[in-house]
């Protein structure tokens, strides 16, 4: 099976090379674990092997990705610059619609507007208010915003599209999303918060073709909080469930070895 590499040395050495190309893999973990910069190094090493990229950002805006990125000695403004990769603020429309609800506002960013455009959202006449009532972004939309020939995506979080939905519901949206994406061969990572994928009892995990656990515990030997990685799945891959530790530096994340069964996840 081809590889595509994860933008992180080690990793791909436990990995057989890389992520299983043109399948999804899930990424969880609580917060402040790395989730987000597991997605930045995938981006940026995928777009310096020029491949077509896209990041849909249901939490921050771009210009705080690129500023974490660059922070990290990963930057990718320069691949955004260039149209290797874009960057799709979902946040921008989530918050957006939240403001109109609550009558703060009645305008559309141009941003939204481009969203509302590119994932074909349908528009109704308000008959109480002038203007449009625009239908909220889903889960099966955000297949638009990742069009054919789209090489490698970060769905960073998936989570935020979980919540309102039942298990079945979000089974069957998830399952359906992660199919469509690996018919037009493009290699996913799919981030998602801890809370979001408790609250579906981890059913996320059968969807894909891998999983990675991120967390953060106390090592009983130092006595010092440290971040851990475990990868319990990864298909078609010959993978050790031994626990690996791993840093976030200046330079990005450098996995620093296994520890066994030093801790429980």
């Amino acid at each position: 099976m081809e590889r595509m590499p994860t933008g992180i040395e080690n990793l791909d050495k436990k990995i057989a090379g890389g992520y299983p190309k043109g399948k999804g893999i899930l990424v969880t973990g609580v917060p402040g674990a790395g989730k987000t910069i597991f997605g930045l190094h995938f981006l940026h090493k995928s777009c310096m092997d020029g491949n077509k990229c896209v990041m849909i950002a249901t939490e921050e805006m771009p210009d705080d990705l690129i500023e974490q990125a660059t922070m990290l000695g990963i930057g990718i403004d320069s691949f955004v610059e260039k149209g290797n990769l874009h960057i799709k603020p979902v946040i921008e429309f989530r918050t957006g619609g939240i403001a109109r609800d609550a009558n703060l506002t009645d305008e559309f960013s141009d941003i939204e507007i481009d969203l509302i455009e590119e994932a074909g959202l349908d528009k109704a006449f308000r008959p109480d208010l002038e203007g449009f009532n625009i239908e909220q972004i889903t889960m099966l939309d955000l297949v638009r915003l990742i069009p054919k020939g789209t090489d490698v995506a970060v769905i960073d979080n998936i989570g935020v599209m979980a919540f309102g939905l039942t298990e079945k519901q979000f089974r069957d949206k998830f399952d359906t999303l992660n199919r469509l994406l690996a018919k037009q061969k493009t290699t996913v990572l799919y981030i998602m918060d801890e809370a979001a994928y408790e609250m579906t009892h981890k059913i996320a995990d059968y969807s894909t073709h891998g999983a990675i656990k991120l967390f953060v515990k106390e090592n009983p030997y130092t006595g010092k909080n440290e971040r851990f990685l475990s990868i319990p799945k990864m298909r078609s891959t010959k993978i050790s469930l031994d626990v690996t530790v791993f840093d976030i530096g200046s330079a990005g994340i450098k996995l620093k070895g296994s520890k066994g069964k030093l801790v429980e996840i």
